[in-house]
C-alpha cells in the first residue's frame, strides 16, 4: 500500500545506503513515519507538549525504534511520529528531531515542551538543531533509588509546586543523605520539578510514563520484521484513534474525565478552606503552616498548582466557591 495515497499530506522518509547504492544494492538504512491525521490532531487541539523516547527492535532486524508522542486531553497518549534506526545516537537524533519538526511545523519549538528520559545523544541532538523548545526530563538520579523513604521523598520533591515545599522535601531527604541531595542538584531543577517549570504547555507532567506506556503497547509488534511492524502499528493507532473517537461522543460534560476528577477532588478539599479577603483584589487561604495568595482576576495562586494546567487549585475553588 502507497503511504502518499492511503494517507495524503503524511510524512514518510526513508535512507538507503548510498555504499549500496554505489555497488547496485538497496540497503535499507532507516525509516520515519508521520501519519496526516495525528499530525493535524495536534496542531488542532493538543498541549505543546511531546515525549520523546526510544525503544530496542526485538526481531531479526535489530535496531532502534525512536518515538515522539503527544497527549490527549484525558493524559493518554497520541502517537504522533515513529522512525526505526539503526542505534540511538546524537545523530539519529537530530535526524529525527528535524524531520519532525518539519511535520509539526514546530517553528523552532518556541511553544514546545519536550519530556524524555536521558537519552544517549538526545540532550546535544536538541542542542543541535537549536530548538528553542524546553525540556524536561527524568534525572539519572532518579533511577538509582526506585524504593523506600528516598524514592518517596524524591518524588515529593518533584511534584512540589512552590520553592519553599521544594527546600523543606529538600531537607527531609537531606536527612537521609547528604550526599543524595547534593547529586540530586547536579541536575538543574527547572528540567525535573515542578517548582520551576514554564507553564506554557499546560502540562505538569515530571516523568516519561505516557511514552513508555506507548512502548508497552506495541511490545509485540516490535518482535516482527521491520516493514510488517510499521504496517501493523500503522492499523493499531488508526483503530486507536476511532476508539477515542468513539469514547469521547459519550462524555456526559464537556471537560474530560480526568479533568472532572480533579475539579472533584479540589471541591472536597476547597471544603475545608477559610478564605480571607485582603481589600484589594486577593485572597489569602492558610493551607497548613503555609499561607497562600490567590488572585480570580489574573487565575494565580502562590501554590503554582493552578497556573500550569489552568485549572483552578483547591484554595482557588475555595475562593470561588466563597464568592459564589
Amino acid at each position: 500500500m502507497r503511504l502518499d495515497l492511503s494517507n495524503p499530506n503524511s510524512d514518510v522518509v526513508i535512507n538507503l545506503s548510498k555504499d549500496g547504492l554505489e555497488q547496485g544494492k538497496i540497503k535499507f538504512l532507516r525509516m520515519y513515519i508521520c501519519f496526516n491525521s495525528p499530525k493535524w490532531g495536534w496542531k488542532e487541539g493538543l498541549r505543546p507538549f511531546i515525549g520523546l523516547d526510544g525503544t530496542f527492535l526485538k526481531g531479526h532486524c535489530k535496531g532502534q525504534l525512536l518515538v515522539a508522542i503527544g497527549q490527549d486531553c484525558d493524559n493518554c497518549f497520541y502517537p504522533l511520529a515513529w522512525a526505526t534506526v539503526d542505534k540511538k545516537t546524537s545523530w539519529s537524533w537530530t535526524w529525527f528531531l528535524q524531520l519532525l519538526e518539519k511535520s509539526l511545523t514546530l517553528n523552532n519549538g518556541e511553544s514546545v515542551t519536550f519530556m524524555s528520559d536521558m537519552q544517549k545523544g538526545l540532550v546535544d541532538a536538541v542542542k543541535n538543531i537549536r530548538l528553542l523548545a524546553r525540556h524536561r526530563h527524568v534525572a539519572a538520579w532518579m533511577k538509582r533509588f526506585r524504593l523506600g523513604e528516598m524514592k518517596k521523598l524524591l518524588w515529593c520533591a518533584a511534584w512540589s509546586t512552590y520553592e519553599e515545599d521544594f527546600k523543606e522535601q529538600l531537607s527531609a531527604l537531606g536527612a537521609l543523605s547528604e550526599e543524595a541531595v547534593k547529586d540530586l542538584l547536579n541536575f538543574n531543577p527547572v528540567r525535573w520539578c515542578r517548582a520551576y517549570m514554564d507553564t506554557v504547555c499546560k502540562n505538569q507532567m515530571v516523568n516519561n510514563n505516557f511514552t513508555e506506556s506507548f512502548n508497552s503497547w506495541i511490545l509485540e509488534l516490535r518482535g516482527k520484521p521491520i516493514l510488517k511492524m510499521l504496517e501493523e502499528i500503522r492499523v493499531e493507532i488508526m483503530n486507536r484513534l476511532k476508539d477515542k473517537k468513539i469514547e469521547v461522543s459519550k462524555w456526559k460534560k464537556i471537560s474530560s474525565p480526568k479533568c472532572m476528577e480533579l475539579f472533584t477532588a479540589h471541591e472536597k478539599i476547597a471544603q475545608f478552606c477559610t478564605v480571607n479577603f485582603n481589600g484589594d483584589i486577593g485572597y489569602e487561604v492558610p493551607v497548613s503552616e503555609d499561607r497562600h495568595i490567590v488572585n480570580l482576576v489574573e487565575k494565580k495562586c502562590t501554590c503554582r498548582s493552578w497556573q500550569p494546567i489552568e485549572i483552578p487549585c483547591h484554595q482557588g475553588y475555595g475562593v470561588q466557591h466563597n464568592e459564589t
